[in-house]
Parts: structure tokens; C-alpha cells; sequence
């Protein structure tokens, strides 16, 4: 038998549910078409690879199955200045129902550049970065949250990444902010969604070059901005020249410790509970 019709299929359905044993030509016809089937899953697919996880959604059924949310405005500033309609908007909801909106906007032509062409040319994205972490503020009020690991995380994000994709113009640009506890993930999934051949650079931020001598590693200095656009070769980039480059980077203001509030334009401030202020007043000023 070299494979399974519809009668066959039957009788072996019958044979499990009364519990009985499959004859051999069945389960050789049955493994046969079992192997065709994972060939088919593995090689019939126009990605040459990609990342497999618990629960991972078809990017058809996040476009269709995301609820999309009314903006509702709250308030204006310079709206209609000078001749020119053109408004930024402050959104507050859920990005990912605020994505389907802007992307029906953009759909009906109400989400387009001054040119006229539609969508967006520039996007940056600063996620979360799955540290599993409460952050709190000077105070110690609430400051964010930053609990969702693992693949719940990565499906998070890839499901706004599918929609930012589709807002992006053809001529469009996006910048995703990572670090080192998903970035190499992300990484592959924004291959998959937007082609490898998109990807143009990693962009490494420098942090703190200060290892601090309680941990038992090398001190992790740098993030990743990921640059991504939307065509291989018509998007806008406009080159940095060498004098606006700097060598600064970023610092943390406080450290592991106790310490005294210290005063931050005109502020008195107190550090993060079980932190100090590294640098004293004079400095701060």
C-alpha cells in the first residue's frame, strides 16, 4: 500500500477506537504518509529558517484577529498652524489595538507623510527587555513592569513587529532597542518578518564601562539598536558625520549601598531604596 485513501483512513480510525492492534500494512502506509507530511512542513515554506515556539500565531490571523480601538482626542496644540494639517499624536492604550488602528488609518489614507505617500518612514522602539523585573521610581512608586519571559515574550513582541511592518512605508526605516537577555532572539524574528537581506546594521550602545566587583562576570556595557527597513535598497538614511559623533555614553546615577537624597534641579530626591547617589552634590550640579 503506498498510501492512505479515504476508506483506508477510516478503517484505521475504526481499528483505534476498538482498541485493536493495526495490521502491518497499515501502519507502514500510515508512517508513510506521516514522513511526507514532516517533509512538507519542513522544506514547503518560503523561509529558509525560523524560530518555532509554544504557542506562535500565523501573521494572517494577528492582522485579522487584533481588535483595533477608537483614538480618542483629549487635546490639541498648534493644530492647523501656519497652513499645515499635520498633527503628532500622543497615544494612550494598548500598542498592539493602537497598531491595528493606525494600520486601518493608513489603509483609508489618513496615515501618510507630507509628500502624500502613505504609512511611516522612521519608527524606533524602545520594548521591554524580559528582566522579569518590577522598576520603581526615586520614590519607590511604581514605576513599570517588566515580567513577561520566555515565549510569551517573544510572541508579544513579534506581534507588534508584524503590524509595524505594515505601517512602515516602502521607502520606510525601523530601529528596534534591545538587550542581551532576548536580543538574539528578536534578532531572528525580525529576520523572518522583514527578510535578512533588510537587516543593515547592530547598532551597539555603549552603557557603563565600570565592572562592579560584587558580580561574577564581565559587567554587561552595551545594548542593541537593530536597523531594519522596509525595501533593500529605496528607504531615506541620512549618513552621520564624524564631528557629531561623541564619546559619552550612558550612566547610572546610583549604585548598590546607602546613601544621602542629594539635590536634583532644585529637587531633593533620595535614591532607590538599598542605592546611593554616586556622584556628590558639586558633580550633580
Amino acid at each position: 500500500m503506498k498510501e492512505l485513501s479515504d476508506s483506508h483512513i477510516e478503517k484505521i480510525i475504526s481499528y483505534l477506537e476498538k482498541g485493536k492492534p493495526l495490521p502491518e500494512h497499515y501502519k507502514d502506509a500510515l508512517i508513510s504518509d506521516l514522513n511526507k507530511l514532516k517533509h512538507s512542513l519542513l522544506f514547503d515554506t518560503k523561509k529558509e529558517y525560523e524560530l518555532i515556539y509554544a504557542d506562535k500565531e500565523r501573521e494572517e490571523d494577528i492582522l485579522a484577529d487584533t481588535m483595533a480601538v477608537p483614538l480618542q482626542k483629549v487635546k490639541t496644540f498648534l493644530n492647523g498652524k501656519n497652513g499645515n494639517d499635520w498633527t503628532n499624536m500622543l497615544i494612550f492604550g494598548d500598542n498592539l489595538q493602537v497598531l491595528k488602528t493606525l494600520l486601518q488609518m493608513k489603509e483609508k489614507g489618513k496615515l501618510k507623510n507630507a509628500d502624500g505617500t502613505p504609512g511611516v518612514r522612521l519608527i524606533y522602539i524602545d520594548p521591554p527587555f524580559a528582566t522579569r523585573q518590577e522598576f520603581r521610581g526615586s520614590q519607590d512608586q511604581k514605576a513599570y513592569q517588566d515580567k513577561i519571559a520566555g515565549a510569551r515574550f517573544l510572541e508579544f513582541l513579534r506581534k507588534r513587529l508584524v503590524f509595524l511592518r505594515e505601517l512602515l512605508g516602502e521607502d520606510g526605516s525601523i530601529y528596534v532597542h534591545l538587550d542581551w537577555h532576548m536580543g538574539h532572539y528578536i534578532k531572528t524574528i525580525i529576520d523572518e518578518i522583514f527578510g535578512q537581506e533588510k537587516f543593515k546594521n547592530e547598532v551597539v550602545v555603549s552603557r557603563i564601562k565600570k565592572s562592579d566587583k560584587n558580580i561574577q562576570r564581565f559587567n554587561t556595557a552595551t545594548d542593541m539598536i537593530l536597523f531594519y527597513t522596509k525595501s533593500n535598497n529605496d528607504f531615506t538614511f541620512n549618513p552621520i558625520g564624524h564631528k557629531t559623533l561623541t564619546k559619552e555614553y550612558w550612566h547610572a546615577l546610583d549604585a548598590p549601598g546607602q546613601g544621602e537624597p542629594r539635590i536634583f534641579f532644585g529637587k531633593k530626591l533620595a535614591p532607590p531604596p538599598n542605592r546611593h547617589w554616586m556622584w556628590d552634590q558639586q558633580k550633580i550640579d
